[in-house]
């Protein structure tokens, strides 16, 4: 796996995580839920396994922010 981040590059990550955030913060906190699940999300799926685990860890980042405002993000999912 190492071999594999190693040709990451910083361009396709921001990419990748500048196209899901374009989908919206509930679609981000719905990847996310999905991919917590085990499933496969569309907008990550075609991704290679290095960039897609790039991508969620930066979008769990950025949403990390809005769990931390007052209230929280006002388009968080209910857990089921």
């Amino acid at each position: 796996m190492v071999l594999e981040e190693q040709h990451v590059s910083p361009e396709q990550i921001e990419q990748a995580v500048e196209q899901v955030c374009n989908l919206g913060c509930a679609a981000v906190y719905r990847i996310l839920d999905e991919v917590d699940r085990g499933v496969d999300p569309e907008p990550l799926s075609a991704l290679p396994c290095g960039v897609r685990s790039h991508v969620v860890a930066e979008l769990r980042s950025i949403m990390a922010v809005y769990d931390a405002r007052e209230g929280g993000a006002s388009c968080k999912l209910e857990r089921r």
